[in-house]
């Protein structure tokens, strides 16, 4: 049962940062985002924005205390079949139950800042 509290605490996060996510002009998020298919993901979500290298985006997201990775993760054949290895991979953030929405909130209203400087 506590298990499935948590799941249902975590779907409910990522779905919170998928919805916020979707509206930063520029970004593109790589995996599942329809949320009917939320059961069939990890709280973990990869995204680039145009125009901005991962690495800038976790180093400035890091500057403010907000830690995300950056780059391919050890997942050289996926990003090159995305095609982005190239272009510095993807950044990740990964939620897990000990997570908030207002850390969430947080990490959206940075990345809003981001794209508009």
């Amino acid at each position: 049962m506590s298990m499935a509290m948590i799941q249902d605490y975590e779907r409910g996060l990522v779905s919170h940062l998928i919805n916020g996510l979707q509206q930063i002009r520029g970004l593109r998020i790589y995996g599942i985002t329809e949320p009917s298919r939320f059961d069939q993901r990890v709280p973990t979500v990869a995204f680039r924005i145009e125009g901005f290298a991962p690495r800038r985006i976790a180093e400035s997201l890091g500057e403010r205390g907000i830690f995300v990775w950056d780059g391919n993760y050890y997942a050289l054949a996926v990003t090159e079949r995305l095609d982005v290895e190239d272009k510095g991979g993807m950044v990740r953030v990964g939620l897990v139950h000990y997570n908030s929405v207002e850390e969430v909130d947080r990490l959206l209203e940075e990345l809003h800042r981001l794209t508009k400087s």
